[in-house]
């Protein structure tokens, strides 16, 4: 039967499939804007535009990644001095560089985590201290078999090479560094040409969503060794055939490549990741990279389903008012949390990619741009539920019709509780500013919060009899699940799920995390995560 018209199955997500760690930095991922020369990027891979003493206008890409020497150590940004060398053992701040393309002239620049550009003088002398680019700062890359880079002056047409402290750029042959990209693991990955995004479509990815929306529109992008590879929202890998395996296999590993700054796949027969069909089936045909292999990692956005006090989901599925109305969940009942971090407020999309707005008293899903009208305040008030507050400065509440209005002036009242439950979200990485949640170590089960490398967890729906107190189960690959253990530790060893509580902080998309002993989570430098906060606001917030 044609995939395009076989039944969509239940899809869940074998714990066995999801492993325990996975190598890379979670961080935001790259962006497309139109820069002018002098730009800057932040930690965080954002970026802001200066004038140039010709104001013209240059396309870029950024991607932030790690580089590796063929010793197996990282490039490294010292704080002090400014001074570079190849002594890393993982990828940590000071071992995260952005790769600027430079689109119309076809290279790049490196610059490092305190936003200064790598540049090399006639000599091979490195330098990492320069706030602005000149010619001097220009590199090509240059790609092996084995899916590394070798990074070549444009100006003196020698290469970025060297050892421990003893960097250099006047290698006449290439030597080699493999890319290591620091990004969160659940991404939507976005075909350039044709401007769709990849979903689970049964035991296939499709290129044809217009809007990554829902569970099935998350992918991982996995780090193995020098290689990557592609993860479904099942936890399958896909295969280079476009079918989709419970084993990691050779058939399963890609490289990657940067092609007029868009990042490609590669499979180990040669060939790119491409979409092929009317339905954007995602597999590899191509030993050569074109406009059809050019793929973007675009940050997932927290999606999220809200149960009204009437006990039903609010939804769109009537028009252009929102109102709480059915028990099924769909697409119109999904939406999109985007934080602003200068209006200090969500923005909240709908599938068909409109906004909350107040019209009246009365929230509607009409709006074409973010606004002030579009803004919106969430406090959580426990047990996963949350207040909505609109611009005008009432908190939103039901009608008797369902339809929601922003009508009250009190957020204690229970008719402006909704509860807040988390749709995208099938595995989860947690982090804090120490690091990120990962085993202790290999024997132990105990959590810590300064691991350089992070863990998946799953995260699961409680049963019906408790829907209403906001309740989550999370579980390790294994099966286990996480609890408290007598020292107030967190340990991933229960048999049967313990009481966990996500609650969205109100100023960031991020969540605080609340144990069954009514505790909050709190996070240590030293590692240790204890369930010991009474109070939310003294509580770790994590991104999610």
């Amino acid at each position: 039967m044609h995939s395009a018209l076989r039944p969509k199955p239940t899809i869940k997500l074998p714990p066995s499939l999801i492993p325990p760690a996975i190598n890379h930095h979670p961080q935001p991922i790259v962006k497309r804007s139109f820069l002018k020369q002098n730009s800057l990027v932040n930690g965080n891979g954002h970026h802001s535009t200066c004038s140039t003493a010709n104001n013209a206008t240059i396309e870029k890409l950024y991607w932030s990644l790690g580089l590796i020497s063929s010793k197996g150590k990282y490039l490294t940004a010292e704080t002090f001095g400014c001074k570079i060398n190849a002594t890393g053992t993982s990828l940590k701040r000071k071992q995260k560089w952005t790769i600027i393309y430079n689109i119309p002239n076809d290279c790049v620049y490196l610059q490092s985590p305190l936003n200064r550009y790598l540049s090399t003088d006639k000599y091979g002398r490195l330098k990492c201290d320069m706030h602005d680019i000149d010619d001097d700062c220009r590199f090509q890359l240059e790609y092996n078999r084995d899916g590394q880079w070798a990074l070549k002056s444009v100006t003196y047409g020698m290469y970025l090479g060297g050892d421990n402290d003893q960097l250099h750029c006047f290698s006449k042959t290439p030597e080699w560094w493999s890319p290591h990209l620091a990004l969160h693991p659940q991404i939507n990955l976005k075909h350039v040409l044709r401007k769709r995004y990849a979903k689970l479509e049964d035991d296939e990815i499709h290129i044809d969503e217009i809007i990554p929306w829902g569970s099935d529109a998350i992918i991982a992008v996995e780090y193995l060794n020098d290689h990557y590879c592609i993860r479904s929202s099942n936890g399958y890998y896909f295969h280079k055939d476009g079918k989709l395996s419970t084993e990691q296999t050779e058939e399963t590993l890609f490289t990657i490549e940067l092609h007029k700054g868009y990042i490609t796949f590669k499979d180990c027969d040669g060939c790119y990741l491409t979409a092929i069909g009317p339905l954007g089936i995602m597999t590899t045909r191509n030993r050569t990279a074109g406009k059809d292999e050019q793929f973007l990692l675009e940050e997932s956005k927290l999606q999220i389903c809200l149960v009204a006090p009437n006990g039903k989901l609010v939804s769109i599925k009537q028009g252009i008012d929102l109102s709480a109305n059915q028990y099924e969940r769909d697409q119109s009942s999904i939406f999109q949390l985007e934080y602003d971090d200068d209006l200090q407020a969500y923005q909240i999309r709908t599938y068909d990619n409109k906004y909350w707005t107040i019209g009246g008293l009365s929230i509607q899903a009409t709006a074409e741009k973010k606004s002030v009208e579009t803004s919106f305040h969430i406090q959580s008030v426990g047990h996963g539920h949350v207040t909505f507050q609109a611009s005008n400065g009432k908190f939103i509440v039901p009608h008797a019709s369902g339809n929601m209005r922003a009508v009250s002036d009190q957020n204690s009242l229970p008719d402006a509780y909704f509860l807040l439950k988390f749709i995208n979200r099938p595995f989860c990485v947690f982090k804090c500013d120490f690091g990120h949640v990962g085993y202790r170590n290999k024997q132990s089960r105990v959590l810590e919060c300064n691991k350089a490398l992070f863990t998946l967890f799953t995260l699961e729906e409680a049963a019906e009899e408790t829907h209403s107190e906001g309740v989550v189960y999370l579980k390790g690959s294994d099966g286990l699940y996480w609890e408290i253990s007598n020292d107030l530790n967190i340990s991933v060893s229960g048999c049967e799920p313990s009481k966990f509580s996500l609650e969205l902080c109100w100023s960031s998309s991020r969540v605080v995390i609340k144990a069954p002993n009514g505790m909050y989570l709190r996070a240590e430098q030293s590692g240790s995560i204890q369930a010991i906060c009474q109070n939310s606001r003294q509580a770790t917030q994590w991104e999610f």
